[in-house]
């Protein structure tokens, strides 16, 4: 475990919810020496969370992202527990379930009614703003947005998020159990809904959809004309640096006759509302913007992760050549 997180007393963390996010969270603590305390309300998922875990631990030794020593007792530090009263001894807890506030402000009850008042309540909300989700609890100092990734088990994103209420304590761990996960965190200078990260991504996702919708192109087509541009660029140079990179004076030009064209609408679009009324969850039951089998889907999850590694390392590469060469702090 890092020094780091010993030096804020983080060695175990708390831990609600086992889903796709959950496991990678889990994955990612467990990878880096602490010891997880988790509550999942399916026995089902819990298992497969183990499993999921297991297969994980494999990885990230054979990858080198962590050493086989730090790892090998990784089952022995994982325990799943029936009920949430299970956390009680757990000076940081993070909740990670899916976007319903009426749910997370249940579970933020519970949880206090058993956490010692001075334990941090960290959400992995994508897009709830802070004030929200602390707005009934009895210590709202203690509660701080850690916006994780996935695979949050091998990316280095994540997203801090405090208030005024926040308490320098709170950030203060917060931030040593990131460093110590290998994160490289950011820091939001004030509480607003979706953050960083997520205000991005769905605004190309709006744009993306609109296109689709109007019929400019494809799906396939839209996904191939972002992946072969943004995404060869945006690894090594968020969209600031790529601009000094590449010509500020033309952004600007472009900007002036381009955004009032953008799509603005503030309801969801018609391919979305689509895909939702179908109960498509992509890879996750082979219903998507794409057709799957089974099979396919697999395949499709497996690059992705592999993919990530090998983002992780190229990064890693010219991060330490910027670096050499003083360009990078």
């Amino acid at each position: 475990m890092g020094e780091q997180s010993k030096a804020a007393g983080v060695g175990t963390v708390g831990l609600v919810g086992l889903g796709l996010m959950g496991r990678g969270i889990a994955a990612c603590l467990l990878s880096h020496g602490m010891r997880v305390v988790a509550f999942n309300r399916t026995a089902e998922r819990a298992r497969k969370a183990r499993e999921f875990i297991a297969n994980a631990m494999d990885e990230v030794v054979a990858r080198g992202v962590a050493e086989a020593e730090t790892v090998a007792d990784w089952a022995e530090r994982f325990t799943i527990v029936p009920a949430i009263d299970g956390l009680a001894e757990c000076p940081f807890v993070v909740e990670s379930v899916k976007e319903d506030i009426v749910l997370k402000r249940d579970l933020f009850g519970q949880l206090e009614a058993c956490l010692a008042a001075d334990a941090v309540i960290a959400s992995n909300t994508s897009s709830f703003p802070l004030t929200m989700l602390q707005s009934k609890s009895q210590h709202p100092e203690r509660f701080v947005i850690m916006h994780w990734s996935e695979p949050a088990w091998i990316t280095r994103f994540l997203e801090i998020v405090r208030n005024e209420v926040t308490s320098e304590a709170t950030i203060t761990r917060t931030k040593a159990l990131g460093l110590a996960c290998g994160k490289e965190p950011s820091f939001l200078n004030f509480d607003i809904r979706g953050f960083v990260a997520n205000r991005l991504m769905y605004a190309f996702i709006r744009e993306a959809c609109h296109l689709a919708d109007i019929g400019v192109a494809d799906v396939a087509t839209i996904d191939r004309s972002f992946r072969n541009d943004v995404g060869w660029w945006a690894t090594i140079a968020g969209p600031f640096r790529w601009m000094d990179l590449t010509g500020i004076q033309a952004y600007g030009l472009v900007m002036e006759g381009l955004l009032p064209e953008l799509c603005n609408d503030g309801k969801l679009p018609e391919i979305m509302e689509k895909m939702m009324a179908e109960g498509a969850e992509g890879t996750g039951n082979q219903t998507g913007f794409y057709p799957y089998t089974p099979e396919t889907a697999k395949v499709w999850e497996e690059a992705w992760v592999e993919f990530s590694y090998d983002v992780r390392e190229l990064l890693q590469k010219h991060e330490a050549r910027l670096r050499e060469r003083g360009a990078l702090e």
